[in-house]
């Protein structure tokens, strides 16, 4: 059996690591097949993928794209697909667009209930400031 892993996130989005690191780590971990599939965002793809055809992993472009439906709000991971779409990149765009938005209802949110600074300090924990999440809040509330 092929050791595979088809979900992964970059501090592109919301993970930890830049996508070589990622990349790195799954290949240390024994990992022959790999998708970087970070939240709503493409740009880590690149890296990710020129770090595993050094290592040798197999490669597969990967996103994982937030959409509502109705109330709730789901994650669908696309595998596979043309990276440099134009469709797809204004979509994602979109969808990072809406999530500063969010962002910035929450913190406001909070400073109603006497919590100051926590956008800023949120932000601190977003290297990609764009994708922003409730991760980075987490982060900022420790």
């Amino acid at each position: 059996m092929t050791p595979v892993d088809l979900h992964c996130h970059s501090n592109i989005s919301d993970g930890l690591l830049p996508p070589d690191e990622v990349v790195r780590r799954a290949h240390s971990r024994g990992c022959q097949l790999f998708a970087l599939t970070d939240h709503d965002d493409v740009r880590g793809l690149a890296l990710a993928r020129q770090t595993a055809d050094e290592l040798g992993m197999q490669f597969v472009n990967g996103v994982e794209i937030s959409v509502s439906w109705g109330k709730h709000t789901l994650h669908i991971v696309g595998l596979g697909f043309d990276e440099n779409d134009p469709t797809l990149l204004a979509g994602l765009a979109s969808v990072r667009e809406g999530r500063a938005e969010r962002a910035e209802r929450m913190a406001k949110g909070l400073e109603k209930l006497g919590i100051e600074g926590v956008l800023v300090g949120a932000q601190k924990f977003a290297e990609n400031p764009e994708m922003i999440s409730r991760t980075h809040f987490a982060r900022f509330f420790g």
